[in-house]
């Protein structure tokens, strides 16, 4: 049976295991790969496509906080009361789109290929399907890091690839497309 390796981590999913077959069945895993990786791509996407903000209905009330001092000095921050809007859902899936970068940035790559964005270059090994993201801020949206942490972890592509991997999809894709090649023979 064929074995796929399969790494989600930080900003990527990795498709490996291609090896394990001989060179007749080499194509046809190779396309059902490209199958998976399309598939979880498409999810991703999706969950990275949300509305650009919420309108007045969604809107609550201003809520708020107030700074505390961090010392005596005058110029220390003076217990001023911070407020902003917070918004009915926010947070969880789709994440809101406000400029498209953080969609734009998603990127998915076959055996060999490279590419570069915020975040560095990208390569996908010899015998490897990787479905990434470059945007420079991306990790902190999907672990819910920094000014994400209110909305807390939302990795789209490791959610993405857990929906598309539910019953085992990649082998069963594997399996369709060895038995075409056979069938061909």
């Amino acid at each position: 049976m064929l074995n796929v390796k399969i790494t989600a981590e930080n900003n990527k999913v990795i498709l490996d295991g291609l090896q394990q077959l001989g060179d007749n069945y080499k194509p046809a895993a190779m396309r059902a790969m490209e199958r998976a990786a399309v598939g979880i791509y498409d999810y991703a996407y999706r969950w990275l496509s949300g509305a650009g903000g919420a309108g007045k209905k969604k809107r609550r009330d201003y809520i708020g906080f107030t700074k505390k001092r961090s010392g005596t000095d005058e110029h220390s921050l003076t217990g001023q009361v911070v407020e902003f809007r917070s918004y009915i859902d926010s947070g969880g899936y789709p994440v809101p789109r406000r400029a498209g970068h953080l969609r734009r940035m998603l990127d998915w790559l076959g055996p060999g290929q490279s590419k570069s964005g915020d975040a560095g270059a990208v390569t996908a090994g010899e015998n490897e399907f990787l479905i990434f993201n470059t945007a420079s801020y991306a990790l902190a949206v999907f672990e819910g890091l920094g000014s994400s942490a209110k909305f807390g972890p939302r990795n789209a592509l490791v959610d993405a690839f857990e929906l598309f991997q539910h019953g085992g999809q990649i082998q069963q894709l594997i399996g369709e497309e060895v038995r075409k090649e056979i069938n061909q023979a």
